[in-house]
């Protein structure tokens, strides 16, 4: 049995020549040795295929990588431009900041030297001698007390005189929307169909819009006047007066004091008109003016 057992363990090889004489040749070979022998050129073929298929996956991920990198490159360039853009942004903001801060400290210089008048019993320290200025022990020189209380009182003279002017000033827009339908000057006179002279700013708009007055002053009309219709006039000042045509409704009467922005009556078609819309002019020393001067210090207009 072990005979037999080994003989099938083992490969018979028989070496024929074509010539009858030669001897014949046998060799054995063992199957296992065979066998490996058969398996020796598969493994580097197999090792190959497994190297080109790892290989193939890793160009695959660096390819991935490669993409996801231009992409974060590509977000760090943006990123970039965007805190240049901030660090501009950012120095003018300090530079405008440092500007305020400037104007503050030399407000704030003038504010110092106020309590220095004040007397502690609660009145004024005003010196009698003007002669000269003063100087402190670390070097720094004041003006009198006389000069600085007069460049204040000054100061605060032209600040009210500034504020009166500006409340008596028609700035403010009559009503709204403020779209200029029909400019001041020469036109075509929409009923005659010839040629005038238009003295104030038509201004779309609708039955019953509120019509402000666009300065403070005492009323010197509120009634039907003629072509205008019902119409209101206002004094601002000795210089400026501004009237408001074409009215539905009139809110005040003669002599009533009113304020920038107060309702005074509202948009109509009354009078020499052809439709909705508030007639507004502004009156210099007796001479109707351009209204657009005025609304240009208060804001934009439209112009159909």
């Amino acid at each position: 049995m072990k005979g037999k057992s080994k003989r099938k363990r083992m490969l018979t090889f028989t070496i024929l020549s074509n010539d009858a004489r030669e001897v014949v040749t046998r060799f054995r070979i063992r199957r296992g040795l065979m066998y490996t022998l058969f398996a020796l050129p598969i493994v580097p073929v197999m090792a190959l295929i497994y190297f080109v298929s790892v290989n193939l996956e890793q160009k695959a991920e660096i390819d991935k990588l490669s993409d996801h990198l231009r992409v974060e490159t590509s977000k760090s360039e943006n990123l970039e431009k965007t805190v240049s853009t901030l660090e501009k942004e950012t120095g003018q903001t300090k530079e405008r900041l440092e500007e305020l801060t400037e104007l503050e400290k030399q407000m704030r210089s003038y504010m110092d030297e106020l309590p220095n008048m004040v007397d502690p019993s609660g009145g004024l320290l005003v010196l009698a001698d003007e002669t000269s200025l003063a100087e402190s022990t670390d070097g720094l020189t004041f003006l009198p007390s006389t000069e600085l209380l007069e460049r204040y009182k000054d100061t605060i003279a032209t600040m009210d005189e500034v504020s009166g002017e500006l409340a008596t000033t028609p700035t403010a827009w009559p009503t709204n929307p403020n779209v200029i339908t029909s400019d001041f000057g020469g036109r075509n006179d929409p009923l005659q169909q010839s040629a005038s002279f238009h003295t104030g700013v038509d201004i779309r708009g609708y039955y019953g819009t509120p019509v402000y007055a666009t300065a403070d002053g005492v009323v010197t009309l509120a009634k039907y006047y003629g072509s205008y219709g019902n119409a209101i006039q206002i004094k601002h000042s000795g210089t400026y007066q501004t009237l408001y045509g074409h009215l539905m409704e009139i809110d005040v009467e003669v002599g009533d004091k009113v304020k920038k922005g107060d309702i005074i009556g509202s948009v109509g078609s009354t009078g020499r008109s052809t439709g909705p819309h508030l007639h507004y002019e502004v009156i210099i020393n007796g001479k109707p003016v351009d209204p657009k001067d005025y609304f240009n210090i208060y804001g934009e207009f439209d112009i159909e």
